[in-house]
């Protein structure tokens, strides 16, 4: 990386953060990010970048929420709005909404970092439909600008800090393989460490109206 990219991206950082060290504390961590990846092109990096700040904007959006319903009175409290530039740096990808739906959905699970296997668990399809998929994403990508196609990247690659908090995991996960004990399933944590599980069924729902034997929803490409 040359000086003037890394200007660049502390330019780009002190746009998007209020103070200076916020800013450099950004370009770090996507510095970091760029040599576990192995990716130095900017392009990349821009992408890393946007996705570190949305991330830490969305953060400190609940942060302030939490601080501001534990002051104030139980019977006067009221959910504070939403930062509208958090929501807008958040906002995902415009070529989302050209995938089919099966696309769409595989897509968006990568773009917030779920490996291969968990998408297989959620979507319950088979490599062949995985691959089909995953496919049609790389075209849908390929028209897009070189620019979008890197920072679209960049989304899968990046971890939200949630789910690499400073928590208890040895606690957590003793608890998960507890709840687990009675069949498969699929386990996560808030920001504060409280489990969230999904079973191997709860994603299903009793089928209505007109019926296709040894056809489900996801086998619809």
């Amino acid at each position: 990386m040359t000086l003037a990219d890394h200007r660049a991206l502390r330019a780009q950082a002190l746009r998007l953060c209020r103070r200076a060290d916020e800013a450099d504390d950004l370009v770090q961590e996507t510095l970091l990010a760029g040599v576990l990846a192995g990716r130095h092109d900017m392009p990349w990096l821009s992408g890393v970048l946007r996705r570190q700040a949305a991330m830490a904007a969305r953060s400190g959006v609940r942060r302030r929420r939490r601080e501001a319903l534990a002051a104030m009175p139980a019977e006067n409290v009221l959910e504070p709005p939403d930062s509208h530039e958090a929501a807008r740096m958040s906002r995902p990808p415009a070529w989302l909404a050209a995938l089919p739906p099966s696309a769409r959905r595989l897509a968006v699970l990568a773009l917030h970092g779920l490996s291969a296997d968990e998408i297989h668990w959620i979507l319950r399809i088979e490599p062949t439909a995985f691959r089909q998929r995953l496919t049609r994403i790389r075209r849908a990508l390929a028209t897009q600008s070189p620019q979008l196609r890197a920072e679209s990247l960049a989304l899968a690659y990046v971890r939200d800090p949630a789910r690499s908090a400073d928590l208890p995991f040895g606690l957590v996960r003793r608890a998960l393989k507890a709840a687990m004990r009675v069949g498969d399933g699929l386990g996560t944590h808030d920001p504060d460490g409280h489990l969230v599980l999904i079973d191997a069924g709860a994603h299903t729902s009793r089928l209505r109206g007109n019926v296709r034997t040894g056809i489900t929803q996801e086998d619809i490409p």
